[in-house]
């Protein structure tokens, strides 16, 4: 699925593809939107590889309330 905004956020769903696929994508979207974007991630299990890469890029992941069995993140610039 493409991403897609929300007013001033960009999501991505990532559900059921397979490694490393969500990673690569969810790098790519979050390299394009700028040091100011937002970008929710909908993915069905935790990400733990994705953490220490937006950290070497400046990068924080939040957990959010998402349906169930899906894991939703959101990810921004660490002030």
């Amino acid at each position: 699925m493409q991403p897609w905004q929300d007013g001033t956020d960009w999501h991505i769903d990532v559900r059921g593809l397979p490694p490393p696929q969500p990673l690569v994508r969810i790098l790519q979207l979050v390299r394009s939107v700028g040091p100011s974007g937002v970008v929710v991630v909908h993915h069905d299990r935790d990400p733990k590889m994705l953490y220490p890469e937006l950290a070497q890029i400046g990068w924080q992941a939040d957990m959010l309330d998402g349906e169930p069995g899906e894991v939703r993140l959101r990810l921004s610039r660490v002030p």
